[in-house]
Parts: structure tokens; C-alpha cells; sequence
């Protein structure tokens, strides 16, 4: 029988996170009006084509092209932008609670 979907065959690919992941995770897709599998699928997809992208033109040959790409991948991106404090916030966090317990210290959440 012919196929009736312009779809490719698609296939389940399962594979275990932590409980407290998943539910943030699907927490943050529904609160974006996604199911969680379209936003996989959307990572799985731009993770291949950063890959795909890195090993297509070695930097040594291509490097100004390929720097250009991935600046205007970045501008192209549809996500909302973060401003460079609020990044350097979250990375300051980020360093200060691993500093901390690698003191054995306890820290905030």
C-alpha cells in the first residue's frame, strides 16, 4: 500500500533522564505551546546540523565562512534574545555554586 503522508517513516527513540528533568522539561514545552517530542525533535535536528556545519568546512580552509554562518545562524535564531548581563548572571551563579561545593559548602538554590 502506498504511503499517504509526505512524512518520512518515523521511529521511537527512547532513552532515560532524571524525573525532575523531564517534568521541567515538559513544563517549559507546554508553557511554549509545544509537545515536548516537537522541541526533541527541533534540538535533535539543530544539533545535527551544527555538527554537519563544523565538520563541512574545515577551519583552516574556510574558517571566515564558516564564522559567518554560524554568526547569522545565531542572528536567525527565533528564540528570544537574553541580554548579556542576565548570561553573565546565570554563569556567575553557575561558577559560584560549583566553587561552593567543591568546597563543601552549602549554597543557595
Amino acid at each position: 500500500m502506498a504511503r499517504t503522508t509526505s512524512h518520512p517513516k518515523e521511529e521511537n527513540f527512547n532513552f532515560r533522564v532524571p524525573a525532575d528533568l523531564k517534568a521541567a522539561f515538559k513544563t517549559a514545552a507546554e508553557l511554549a505551546d509545544r509537545s515536548a517530542a516537537q522541541v526533541i525533535r527541533d534540538f535533535m535536528r539543530a544539533y545535527v546540523e551544527c555538527i554537519s556545519d563544523e565538520r563541512e568546512l574545515k577551519p583552516e580552509a574556510g574558517h571566515d565562512e564558516w564564522v559567518r554562518r554560524r554568526i547569522q545562524a545565531a542572528l536567525d535564531d527565533p528564540r528570544p534574545a537574553m541580554p548579556h548581563d542576565a548570561v553573565m548572571g546565570r554563569t556567575r551563579a553557575i561558577i559560584d555554586r560549583m566553587a561552593a561545593e567543591k568546597r563543601g559548602e552549602p549554597h543557595e538554590a
